[in-house]
């Protein structure tokens, strides 16, 4: 009989602990192979603090990482909102694993968002919208109506503008045009910038990364930031940011007041992504409803197009008819109306409102239109600047505060002005109203001269680089060929002398004031012309 052998207990104890140590390893793969790929247990979130540049955000940079909360609170965040309203629409079948409770819960939030974000998705088309990236949009006003059929654009026809892609269509049966504010790349390098800012890959969720990056921050909606950061965001040109160069925080509170859906006066992350977006990418429909929402005079209609609304990337505003450059050829009478109401628009732009001063520097005709009704529309702002009366200079001052009323200001004077301006926001805005009357010289050279050697460019900054010149000089002959002459040509005998010699002054004038005097005439002899005819 054979005999049994017993085990020293030290051996049993040894043998029970590896026999452990294998479950757990084979519990811990088990774990690991059947886990959501993009599951995340920590998520980073903004940490409130004011970042001092808008550089993608480092590893050592302060961030802070918190712990999915399992919370039902309804004011804890956004997420925790969103998951509640799961909770309350789906029952889980499986509720006593308490290992998989808090990753069912986060799939089940991140399952709403998706949702919120794309409800729309199965009636609007993902290109030109993209509505996807919501709150990195322009925002979501009308985004129901073209889910519901209400607005509609023909996507098959565009046209492309340096500055937009613009699509024809009709909003309940009235003919509205969309634009897609930006180029492609200009799009893409913004999405880049928030991807890096919140420390992710290139190809993240944008519409859950903005509310966490600097774009959502209080940093951001500064006088600092608007005038000297925003436009580092995408690298455009500096002058393409016109409408933030002398922004002041009465500027700041305005806009804040036109994404404030709410009312409660606080901006929200959404609130704030959508703002910094149209500001970054370009700031025409935050000016076309700065236009129309803000608190000016009463019966006060600026020549702009109506803004209706957005949807995701793109704009909506009404139909504005007919680029300027198919009346050139119009009658007499038709011509003396629309150069009338250039005038009357540089006019509006000076002294319309109070508080107010808009500052236009590119008067080339293709940013001109005329509605159905015959109203003349600036139907490209993006080259539109805003200065606050109350933070800047009386009229006739210059830098240093010296009044200075014995030299005229004529293009070089006005080209340096700008120059300093972009250079130096903080103390040249101060000076704008001095020099925003070169606007009516802007108005005579480009749109209502039709001598041929006013549309000649200067090179303010000449250059040794033949290269440089070549091209500048090819530009020259393009505008040239396609240039459409002025409105106030074929002139009647009587009045042509008067009005060349008008317009001569307009544009360049001999004394201080000369100009002013010029445009006042040419309003008075127009208008008596407009009368009679």
């Amino acid at each position: 009989m054979a005999r049994r052998v017993r085990l020293a207990a030290p051996i049993k104890l040894a043998l029970c602990f590896m026999f452990c140590i294998l479950c757990y390893v084979c519990m811990k793969i088990f774990q690991f192979t059947n886990a959501p790929q993009n599951l995340e247990s920590n998520r980073r979130v903004y940490d409130g603090q004011s970042r001092s540049d808008i550089l993608p955000v480092l590893p050592q940079d302060n961030l802070v990482f918190v712990h999915e909360p399992e919370s039902n609170d309804a004011n804890s965040n956004k997420v925790d909102q969103l998951k509640i309203n799961m909770v309350q629409e789906f029952t889980e079948d499986n509720e006593d694993e308490d290992e998989s409770e808090e990753d069912s819960d986060y799939s089940d939030s991140k399952k709403n968002l998706d949702h919120r974000k794309n409800r729309y998705s199965s009636s609007i088309p993902v290109y030109p919208f993209e509505v996807q990236k919501c709150p990195a949009c322009f925002g979501d006003s009308l985004c129901q109506s073209f889910s519901n059929g209400d607005a509609h654009l023909n996507l098959t026809i565009k046209r492309f503008d340096p500055n937009s892609i613009d699509y024809h269509g009709y909003y309940r049966h009235t003919r509205v045009v969309g634009k897609r504010l930006g180029s492609n790349d200009e799009f893409q390098k913004l999405d880049n910038f928030i991807c890096a800012n919140t420390s992710q890959d290139i190809n993240c969720d944008v519409g859950d990364a903005v509310v966490m990056s600097y774009l959502a921050s209080d940093t951001a909606l500064t006088v600092h930031h608007f005038r000297n950061e925003l436009w580092k965001v995408t690298q455009i040109a500096r002058s393409d940011l016109s409408a933030t160069i002398c922004a002041t925080k009465r500027f700041i509170d305005t806009i804040k007041s036109l994404y404030n859906h709410d009312k409660e006066g606080i901006l929200n992350e959404e609130e704030r992504s959508q703002l910094m977006t149209s500001l970054i990418l370009n700031p025409e429909g935050i000016l076309l409803k700065f236009f129309m929402e803000a608190d000016f005079a009463e019966n006060t209609v600026w020549p702009v197009p109506f803004y209706i609304g957005e949807c995701g990337r793109v704009i909506i505003t009404e139909h504005t008819g007919r680029p300027l450059r198919h009346f050139f050829g119009d009658s007499w009478s038709q011509r003396v109306n629309l150069s009338l109401q250039l005038l009357d628009m540089v006019n509006k732009f000076l002294k319309e409102d109070s508080d107010w001063l808009v500052l236009l520097g590119d008067f080339h005709h293709s940013n001109f239109a005329v509605t159905d009704s015959g109203r003349l529309v600036l139907t490209n702002l993006k080259d539109v600047l805003i200065v606050d009366k109350y933070e800047s200079r009386p009229y006739g001052l210059q830098v240093g505060g010296e009044i200075n009323y014995d030299r005229p200001c004529n293009e070089e004077c006005f080209g340096a002005f700008i120059h300093k301006l972009l250079k130096d926001p903080t103390h040249q805005c101060q000076e704008t109203p001095f020099y925003a009357q070169l606007m009516y010289s802007l108005v005579c050279r480009w749109l209502l001269s039709a001598n041929q050697d006013h549309k000649k460019m200067t090179n303010d900054n000449p250059t040794e680089d033949p290269d440089e010149q070549q091209s500048f000089d090819a530009q020259q002959r393009l505008d040239d060929r396609f240039s459409p002459g002025g409105l106030l040509h074929s002139i009647p005998e009587e009045h042509e002398e008067s009005i060349h010699e008008l317009i001569e002054e307009c544009i360049s004038e001999t004394s201080f004031g000369g100009r002013l005097s010029a445009v006042e005439e040419m309003i008075d002899l127009l208008q008596e012309i407009q009368y009679t005819a």
